[in-house]
């Protein structure tokens, strides 16, 4: 029985070691601002969610600052599986911000990336955590954290995961600093220093930049050799006699020249623009 016993406890603590040691997931309920499955992260996620102890010695008190000054703090020594370290990750901070691109991440943050309005080049990273993994964190810095996160969808749209949204506009953000380990994010400050997790997405003019547009076609064959007019080099059409009109021909949108002698003789280019034929 006593062996039974044993047997069981030590079943109980590798499950709860395995439990601690994976990366968290949720369920978040509000499948218009939230994904509904979502993945949390591991590495030094509860500074990032302010699920650590030590979140109790943040100051909540945004301090205003400038993306710029931000980017000029020295980094610590180290900072991979660090606690949470005093000075920059126990400050919030707020600043104006243009803002540049976003993307959900498959730790379920939201990464918006933004730039000092005075240089676009000056970029840093900001954070805003699904609700589903911050689960601990003081109850009013969570209820900040989740009306950060949907303030961003609504003014900027829900982001995708696939690749980076471009955006234009900018907005006022305060979140508390963090120093990131530094592996090539997009956007990220020289010295590895974000706003994680953001609090307040307040004072937005956010839009989604329209995507390229496509490439021109490539241009078509050379017309043909033959009795064609020089007004007309990209397309082979005969001078008159006859007249023609748009009608009698199935060119569209071609070029006219009018530095040639006897230009457009056959009136296709009537508002002179060097298009004729405009469909």
């Amino acid at each position: 029985m006593k062996r039974a016993v044993a047997f069981a406890a030590v079943l109980a603590l590798v499950g709860a070691v395995v439990a601690l040691s994976s990366p968290q997931t949720g369920t978040s309920g509000d499948r218009g601002l939230f994904s509904r499955q979502v993945a949390c992260g591991v590495e030094r996620w509860g500074v990032k969610t302010l699920t650590d102890r030590a979140a109790r010695r943040i100051n909540f008190i945004p301090k205003a600052t400038t993306v710029r000054s931000l980017r000029g703090r020295r980094a610590p020594a180290s900072v991979f599986g660090s606690p949470r370290i005093r000075g920059v990750e126990t400050t919030t901070y707020r600043v104006r911000a243009t803002l540049v691109e976003m993307k959900r991440e498959d730790d379920s943050d939201i990464h918006l990336v933004i730039a000092d309005p005075r240089n676009s080049q000056q970029t840093m990273i900001v954070e805003f955590p699904d609700p589903s993994c911050t689960r601990g964190a003081p109850s009013q810095a969570r209820i900040k954290m989740r009306r950060a996160r949907a303030a961003l969808i609504t003014a900027c749209g829900s982001p995708p995961s696939s690749s980076f949204q471009h955006l234009r506009g900018a907005a006022t953000i305060s979140g508390v600093g963090f120093f990131d380990v530094e592996h090539g994010q997009s956007g990220v400050a020289p010295n590895g220093i974000e706003l994680h997790p953001v609090l307040s997405f307040a004072r937005s003019t956010c839009r989604a930049s329209a995507p390229a547009p496509p490439p021109p076609p490539p241009p078509g064959p050379p017309p043909p050799p033959g009795n064609c007019a020089p007004s007309y080099p990209t397309v082979c059409i005969p001078p008159p006699p006859p007249d023609l009109n748009c009608g009698d021909i199935s060119y569209r949108n071609f070029r006219v020249r009018w530095d040639v002698p006897d230009p457009d003789p056959h009136h296709f280019d009537s508002d002179r623009d060097g298009v004729g034929c405009e469909a």
